[in-house]
């Protein structure tokens, strides 16, 4: 978008009249790369983000986080365009949880307890953003790249505990980038995946990747391990969830988290993957504990 054309949508939107925005590319901080379609700006001596809607990203924000919920970015305001709509949000000052630190887990669990928990068997609102029926209906669809009755076994018993569990507001792509830590509070960004879904979803997606010395996700065992307990204490035994239960309903969903990487491997064989092989190693090694009845935490 030229800026001209982001001057008069800034202006459409702005709590920030009169005055002249710098508008500046937004980098991704994994990578440094451009982040397309977003843009930190610059007016009246405050910043702002000014972003380009993807998916059910306007619906989520305008059903569930409006007014103001303090684990997200506030909207400021939203407009439309001949190639779609965009949102005027808060800057929040922060990093993301790509290393995460004690501290960070804390926060970023705590907003996830204090969403969840607000929306909590919310159904009547199941089909905002991404419905549970097309989440399932993706989930699904998965089952036929896996390439093994092993790991078609254990993935129809995830699909099993999806149908019949719980559900309320989720972050379906809650992966530590999309986890901004502030002085203060936890904020989850990113929310062209969100809506009514299994409780596990979220919790399940932000820890299942990290590894002490992984290169994009780096989170430590005893990390993982407080996210986990934490969440039951804050979420699921609020909710008169055993803790036997939530075990064994987080490891079907960790497990599933692997099989994601297995499914896009066999479903595009001729489009190289490095975490193909790994992943279908590690799905293979879950898979087999949970046969033999074992929690994956």
């Amino acid at each position: 978008m030229k800026e001209a054309e982001l001057i008069s949508l800034f202006d459409k939107i702005s709590p920030e009249k009169s005055v002249d925005p710098v508008f500046q590319p937004r980098l991704r901080e994994e990578d440094g790369s451009v982040y397309e379609g977003v843009w930190d700006v610059f007016a009246g001596g405050k910043r702002f983000i000014l972003k380009k809607a993807k998916e059910c990203e306007a619906e989520i924000y305008k059903s569930f986080l409006t007014p103001p919920r303090v684990f997200a970015p506030e909207l400021l305001g939203f407009a439309s365009a001949d190639d779609g709509e965009y949102l005027l949000l808060e800057y929040v000052e922060g990093n993301n949880l790509q290393r995460a630190s004690l501290r960070g887990i804390r926060l970023a669990v705590d907003a996830l307890a204090q969403m969840q928990n607000t929306f909590w068997e919310c159904r009547d609102a199941s089909e905002i953003g991404l419905s549970f029926s097309e989440s399932f209906s993706q989930k699904k669809k998965r089952r036929a790249y896996l390439g093994s009755a092993l790991l078609e076994g254990q993935y129809d018993r995830y699909l099993e505990a999806y149908e019949k569990l719980p559900r309320t507001l989720s972050h379906d792509d809650l992966l530590p980038f999309n986890v901004l830590i502030s002085k203060e509070r936890a904020v989850l960004i990113d929310w062209e995946a969100g809506g009514i879904l299994p409780y596990p979803v979220s919790l399940a997606r932000l820890v299942a990747h990290g590894r002490s010395h992984a290169q994009f996700f780096r989170m430590t065992p005893d990390q993982r391990r407080h996210a986990v307990e934490r969440y039951y204490e804050l979420v699921a035994a609020r909710h008169g969830i055993s803790l036997e239960q939530f075990g064994s309903v987080l490891s079907l969903f960790l497990f599933a988290e692997t099989c994601e990487w297995v499914y896009l491997g066999n479903k595009y064989p001729n489009e190289p993957c490095k975490y193909y092989i790994p992943y279908l190693r590690m799905a293979n090694r879950m898979a087999r504990a949970l046969e033999r009845g074992e929690i994956l935490i």
